[in-house]
């Protein structure tokens, strides 16, 4: 990896997403110095946002997730994050769609919506266009922005709103592998159309790169191969991958303080607390609703291991040789069972 990376899209969030202990450690093997670390679908471990904000304020930057099963349970859960400091808010395309409070929340208070196919189609651009108009301090990120077999000439994924959007002065897109892209080899030619087009549009100053930690683990990648992919695509200097690759990231969400808490944090355990921060509580249902036991699938087409097999996993591997080497998670699994 080059001396100066900013991660762009990390996953945290226990137990499926790993400790924030175990994301620093990543980044510290891999030259990263500063993440912005997103809650991972459906699991709403909201006291990790305090404790990034106050073990890190300097090197993490959250963003939280909706969650609950009932819209104001959703909308509660939104306040709670963004009232304890997270970035932004990370939403799936059904949920920008289906709750527009959400979006008015992270509009009012000027934060990142991390929309998830905001350029999947025009319906979606336009909505984006149209939040970013009504709310001008708010801005957007787009991750997993990959989408392959793009053609030019399709008028719902190009042109239109969503060129619109990919020039607007506050969307960036950020570059990372998803899970279409697996069994997508070497030079990913479905993915060369739409990797033109949208640094075409969007030009280095609006680009950026996220690792999917610890998912392309799962995937058994690794972060120098997921960088050196997009590196590949690029026709950029190296002045333009570095603003790709970190001053971007840099300038937009580690330049000034980070968001405050207005009303106090969330710790684990009372005794790591200042006596003088208030401690906001969890709603119960919240905990009641958290499905901490749900399998996680290891590498592609592969096996689904239960929660608890790869928090052990993940554990042993980042403190492994071969994760210290840049070698993959098979190979640092495959040891283990042949000692």
């Amino acid at each position: 990896m080059q001396s100066k990376i900013t991660d762009a899209y990390a996953h945290f969030g226990q137990p499926r997403f790993g400790s924030l202990d175990q994301l620093i450690s990543y980044m510290d093997n891999h030259q990263i110095e500063q993440a912005v670390a997103v809650l991972g679908p459906r699991v709403p471990d909201f006291s990790i946002i305090s404790e990034a904000a106050i073990r890190y304020p300097d090197r993490i930057r959250a963003v939280g997730i909706p969650f609950g099963e009932t819209k104001d349970e959703r909308i509660e859960a939104v306040k709670l994050q963004l009232d304890v400091g997270a970035m932004g808010i990370r939403l799936e395309t059904r949920e920008a769609v289906e709750y527009p409070e959400i979006l008015e929340l992270i509009g009012e208070s000027g934060r990142w919506a991390y929309g998830i196919g905001a350029c999947l189609n025009q319906r979606m651009a336009e909505l984006y266009l149209t939040w970013l108009s009504q709310y001008p301090k708010a801005k957007l990120a787009a991750p997993h922005f990959m989408y392959p077999d793009f053609s030019p000439e399709d008028s719902d994924k190009s042109g239109g709103s969503i060129q619109k959007l990919m020039q607007h002065e506050r969307f960036y897109g950020i570059f990372v592998r998803n899970a279409g892209m697996t069994s997508s080899i070497h030079p990913h030619t479905a993915y060369k159309a739409w990797m033109e087009y949208v640094y075409e549009q969007c030009g280095p100053n609006h680009l950026m790169w996220g690792s999917e930690y610890p998912v392309l683990y799962w995937r058994n990648e690794n972060a120098n191969a997921a960088m050196d992919m997009f590196r590949g695509f690029l026709n950029c200097n190296e002045e333009e991958w570095k603003r790709i690759a970190s001053t971007n990231a840099i300038e937009q969400f580690f330049t000034g303080m980070a968001p405050l808490s207005t009303k106090g944090f969330i710790m684990e355990s009372p005794e790591k607390q200042d006596s003088s921060i208030q401690k906001l509580a969890i709603p119960e249902w919240v905990e009641q609703q958290f499905e901490r036991n749900r399998t996680i699938p290891y590498f592609p087409k592969g096996i689904d291991l239960p929660v608890e097999v790869c928090v052990a996993i993940l554990e042993g591997y980042l403190h492994s040789p071969e994760f210290a080497s840049g070698r993959s998670m098979s190979e640092y699994i495959f040891k283990q069972w042949t000692r």
